[in-house]
């Protein structure tokens, strides 16, 4: 049996929010988080989305109860802080990178939020890492998946596809 290659895994905002809340898929994506994925991250963008996404569950949707959200943002954060405190991201204000990210935004009919993901797995920390060890972009999102795709990013689209 051969040994899986060590890769980064980069959970976008659509990801995290199902292992830290209820939502169809977070069983695979939870086991794949806890017990498959040595190295996790994601950029503060997703960070910050996946903390908004919860409270609109929270508060506008009546998915979670108070509780439960506060528990999800706590472990979350909890999470972020250790798993992110030392990954330098890009600097989403820096004009070369703002400009690379509105390029692949225009090009994919993509949010920025979206496109400055697929910039960072192929330019930020982890960048380097290559063939095999290539980090891997974790999302829910049908539309970013293709996108990252045709940039030549590795994507598992976890709604659709049976983990990596």
């Amino acid at each position: 049996m051969t040994k899986p290659s060590a890769r980064a895994n980069c959970f976008d905002a659509s990801a995290l929010v199902k292992v830290y809340a209820e939502e169809p898929g977070s069983a695979i994506v939870r086991e794949y988080f806890f017990h498959q994925a040595p190295t996790r991250y994601t950029t503060p963008f997703c960070f910050y989305e996946a903390l908004n996404i919860l409270k609109t569950k929270w508060r506008f949707r009546d998915q979670l109860s108070e509780a439960q959200y506060r528990s999800a943002c706590f472990a979350l954060t909890a999470w972020f802080r250790s798993s992110s405190r030392y990954i330098k991201d890009i600097d989403l204000t820096d004009i070369q990178v703002f400009n690379d990210v509105q390029e692949i935004a225009n090009k994919h009919s993509l949010d920025i939020s979206d496109a400055f993901q697929i910039v960072s797995v192929k330019s930020g920390y982890f960048s380097a890492l290559a063939n095999e060890s290539q980090t891997l972009l974790i999302t829910a999102d049908q539309g970013l998946a293709t996108a990252a795709r045709a940039e030549g990013a590795k994507v598992w689209y976890i709604l659709g596809e049976p983990p990596p």
